[in-house]
């Protein structure tokens, strides 16, 4: 129900007994280093796009450039700046705890658009490039397929298409021995006699067996095929069509996706670019990227004889061919374009991000007319279901879709963050599961799943555009632990819609979204309005104050939040760069009585904030003892972010504050310590808990 100005209620009681067995993904950021070494940086073409670059500016990491296997991480990069380029890999072994990462220089240098920077005609990168790795645990070797954009023999005899291998188990060799003699010369071919011309987009699959596949476009934008090719471990096969979109008009067209080995089958995801979908003339009504298909084998495709399926599990012959009558399309699963474009001809200018769970839901992310679209059914369902916009993760962002057990989760980058969104198969209620407090800023990143673990390789983002200085970036490396949280418990919490206020200003605007808890939230909050409202509380004590609001566009959006007399002025509400993005703003230890309570939010700074919901959550009731200090401490403090917890208490769970009462950071204590040094030089709280006490420490990062 919606209120007119000054309108008194009924009181509005909400306290909420929640029982739930649930759970929910949980993903805690467990270390976060930088790959290059101090003084060097990955590539990035800083400049003007066709002066400097063509497509993109990024180069590194992009592409299918991570490799985690037995306990090792192998990433590939270009060494920046412009006047440098030469292709790089770092490993780090993950088994040795503080271990470095070390790194083999190539002579290999990125040539550029149409080799251009090769033969010193130019000075334009070409984000097609990337660089391809996998590592066989047949024979533990390292393969490198890199800098290639369908480049002829003719034109560049020695750099048409590059490919680099490790000798025979070299792959986990110890870190002093990890240098180029571990490499064969590189070569222009996989197998010799086999046609490499022309080739683009080069991904390197592992099998469970520990073979490979490598797969490529020959061919051009909207006119191309996929090539695939199998190493079983000694030798590479003949390159075989997997895909042919070098068909006749209308139907010609080329494929925008990826495959990938999950639970034991391969699949293929991927759209189409018609060869006309930059004419509209004779498009077939759709600009770049069109449709969603899907197929899958149950075997490893070491051939074209491997029997392939579409999603109703109907055999599909090879190589798959892509058809503008829907009718006549075997693995078109969905048409985003007619479900969800606003344009005449609907544009989706990216590749679709899709995973597959171990039950078998499917799930496929798109972008059409800068809308976010998702599709999604579990293996029992006959037919997919589609959302649009709120928080369904951007694809564009270029994040993939991934598994673990029964939730389907994305990672993106929003304001310099890394922002983790998650639901649950089959269904489209993302939720965010983690918010990257860094001081730096991120521009790009590649992440890979194996397991519990999450791994995701990032570029800084230096703000520095100018060509010879901001073409040369560090990157990162972190490492996400993946676990499921039982909420199925019972608390005595207290919730909030925002719009369904006692008291209001004059002029309170109710807007609505998909993505606002109850669908609804405050929009349009000007400065000095205000929303109040009046509560009953059963269990007296110690709640948080949370405040769940959208903030896209400033970093001071400051609010009044007044609670039972109490005020506390100017909290700094989160910034969330997104309208439908709603994240909490926390006020530690506020205390509500039993019977009727207040609370008042006045808006300060103006249309800085949407308010959606305010929580109040219950830490301590007065029946409920705090840890007791003796039995429980924080040391050293000040320290340079790392501290160690003493306690006898089990399954700890820490919250970080600001001074505002933010959340900046949440996880579960592992070995006794907990690590901030990723936060800014300050005064902070920390907030220990189980299942039953809590401790708050007020610490000091020096």
């Amino acid at each position: 129900m919606k209120k007119n100005q000054f309108v008194l209620f009924v009181l509005i009681v909400f306290v909420s007994i929640t029982i739930t067995a649930q759970k929910e993904l949980n993903a805690v950021l467990d270390n976060s280093t930088k790959v290059t070494p101090d003084g060097e940086g990955g590539l990035y073409f800083a400049g003007t796009k066709d002066v400097n670059y063509r497509f993109s500016q990024r180069i590194s990491p992009h592409g299918d450039c991570v490799d985690v296997v037995n306990g090792y991480a192998f990433v590939t990069w270009y060494k920046g700046g412009m006047d440098t380029r030469n292709l790089m890999l770092s490993r780090k072994n993950l088994n040795v705890l503080n271990s470095s990462w070390v790194t083999i220089e190539f002579p290999h240098k990125h040539v550029g658009q149409g080799g251009e920077l090769l033969n010193g005609t130019g000075i334009r990168g070409d984000s097609h490039n990337t660089a391809a790795i996998g590592v066989s645990t047949i024979d533990n070797t390292i393969h490198i397929l890199y800098d290639m954009h369908a480049y002829r023999s003719s034109s560049l005899p020695n750099d048409f298409f590059n490919y680099s291998v490790s000798k025979t188990n070299m792959a986990f060799v110890p870190d002093n021995e990890f240098t180029l003699d571990i490499f064969n010369p590189k070569r222009n071919y996989l197998k010799s006699g086999e046609d490499y011309e022309r080739m683009t987009y080069p991904m390197i699959h592992r099998a469970d067996d520990g073979s490979l596949i490598a797969r490529y476009r020959q061919g051009g934008s909207g006119n191309g095929d996929i090539l695939l090719a199998h190493y079983n471990g000694n030798v590479w096969s003949n390159n075989w069509l997997f895909h042919e979109g070098t068909l006749a008009l209308p139907n010609r067209n080329n494929m925008y996706g990826g495959e990938r080995f999950l639970n034991g089958k391969f699949y293929s995801g991927f759209s189409i670019r018609y060869s006309t979908n930059n004419d509209a003339n004779t498009s077939n009504g759709y600009m770049l990227n069109s449709g969603l298909y899907y197929a899958y084998t149950n075997g490893i495709p070491a051939n074209a004889s491997t029997p392939w399926f579409d999603v109703n599990d109907t055999s599909i012959s090879l190589p798959i061919q892509n058809n503008i009558n829907p009718n006549l399309d075997p693995v078109q699963i969905a048409q985003p374009g007619d479900d969800y474009g606003t344009a005449t001809f609907p544009k989706s200018s990216s590749d679709p991000a899709w995973t597959v769970t171990e039950n078998g839901a499917i799930h496929f992310v798109q972008r059409v007319d800068n809308r976010n679209v998702h599709y999604y059914k579990l293996a029992t369902d006959a037919n997919f279901s589609s959302d649009v916009d709120g928080v369904i993760p951007n694809p564009q962002t270029r994040g993939e879709l991934y598994s673990y057990k029964n939730h389907v989760f994305m990672v993106e980058i929003i304001g310099g963050n890394i922002i983790i969104k998650t639901t649950l198969e089959g269904q489209n209620n993302w939720k965010i599961v983690h918010i990257g407090t860094e001081t730096i800023n991120f521009n790009h990143f590649d992440a890979f799943v194996t397991g519990d673990k999450l791994y995701v390789y990032l570029m800084q983002d230096t703000g520095n555009n100018t060509p010879g200085v901001g073409d040369k970036r560090p990157l990162y490396f972190q490492e996400f632990t993946l676990s499921e949280v039982d909420t199925s418990e019972e608390t005595d919490n207290i919730s909030l819609e925002a719009e369904d206020y006692t008291t209001a200003s004059i002029d309170i605007n109710i807007g609505t979204s998909t993505s606002a808890s109850g669908g609804e939230y405050i929009d349009s909050f000007a400065s000095n309005q205000f929303i109040e409202h009046k509560f009953q509380v059963t269990t007296a004590g110690t709640y948080d104050f949370i405040l769940f609001a959208a903030n896209r566009n400033r970093d001071d959006s400051i609010m009044d939040i007044e609670i039972n007399g109490t005020l506390y002025d100017d909290v700094l509400i989160t910034r969330t760069f997104d309208w439908n993005i709603y994240l909490e703003t926390r006020i530690p230890d506020v205390t509500l009585i039993q019977g009727e309570n207040t609370v008042r939010l006045t808006q300060q700074r103006s249309l800085s904030s949407e308010p959606d919901k305010i929580e109040f959550e219950l830490t301590s009731a007065l029946s409920i003892n705090d840890f007791n200090a003796r039995d429980l401490s924080v040391y050293p403090n000040p320290s340079d972010g790392v501290f160690n917890i003493k306690s006898n208490n089990q399954n700890l769970k820490y919250n970080l504050m600001n001074i505002q009462g933010q959340v900046l950071e949440k996880g579960s204590v592992s070995q006794n310590k907990v690590d901030f040094s990723n936060h800014a030089r300050g005064i902070y709280f920390v907030e220990l808990s189980n299942e039953t006490n809590r401790f708050v420490k007020k610490i000091v990062i020096k």
